[in-house]
């Protein structure tokens, strides 16, 4: 069900969107928009999943006790293994020929459609597959939280995820885990530090790291800074 709901919306949501040419920002708005309307719809209390409270008080996983050391250190080498498992499926996908496709189409899609492929169909594809590894990240962080509730579909986690990205360097995949670790670990601390002010700390890290570092903090080390 982790790979097959997401997997499910997106190919629907995609083929609908990418086959009316659907790009750029008119793209993300329109999935900002299904995110908010779906997290209206889970507030309801007749959807079945616990309206504006959610589910709440996860004592056990496949039999095994959340509140164990051990239960909790597996579920965090089980993360740290998907982590590597995603960047090497990720990687594999930018090395092939599809991949080369899909960054044409990323630099030049009117090109790369004129010269004779499917756009729309690698569009589709890696929009699914972006989508599967979602749910197996939310399926992780669920457990480990303990709470799951319809905000977690509110527009500002995307916009948090880009955040992510633009810190960590974007056009690599380096960036996009060095930039969520960095991010996460700064909001901890300033949480902790700076409990009145720390969301302004967290801005002016995001405005400074893309002022001064447009490449992101890998750019800083050379043979990061190429695409990966």
């Amino acid at each position: 069900m982790v790979i097959l709901v997401p997997g499910t919306l997106a190919f629907v949501f995609g083929w609908l969107a990418f086959r009316s040419r659907v790009t750029g920002v008119y793209f993300s708005i329109m999935t900002q928009a299904l995110s908010y309307a779906l997290m209206l719809a889970f507030f309801r209390n007749d959807m079945g999943f616990g309206g504006n409270n959610g589910f709440t008080d996860f004592k056990d996983v496949l039999g095994f006790d959340l509140q164990s050391d051990v239960t909790r250190s597996a579920l965090l080498v089980l993360t740290a293994l998907t982590l590597a498992a995603s960047y090497a499926a990720c990687r594999i996908i930018i090395m092939s020929r599809a991949g080369r496709v899909i960054r044409s189409i990323r630099d030049a899609e009117s090109r790369t459609r004129f010269l004779g492929y499917r756009v729309e169909s690698y569009k589709l594809w890696l929009f699914v597959f972006s989508a599967v590894l979602a749910g197996v990240a939310g399926a992780l962080y669920v457990p480990q939280i303990g709470i799951i509730n319809p905000s977690e579909f509110e527009p500002i986690n995307s916009i948090e995820i880009v955040i992510w990205v633009a810190v960590g360097g974007r056009g690599t995949l380096y960036g996009a885990v060095a930039g969520a670790v960095l991010v996460n670990y700064a909001k901890t601390f300033f949480t902790g530090a700076f409990p009145d002010i720390w969301l302004y700390a967290l801005g002016a890290l995001f405005i400074g790291v893309t002022i001064f570092l447009p490449k992101g903090v890998v750019g800083l080390i050379p043979s990061w800074s190429r695409p990966q």
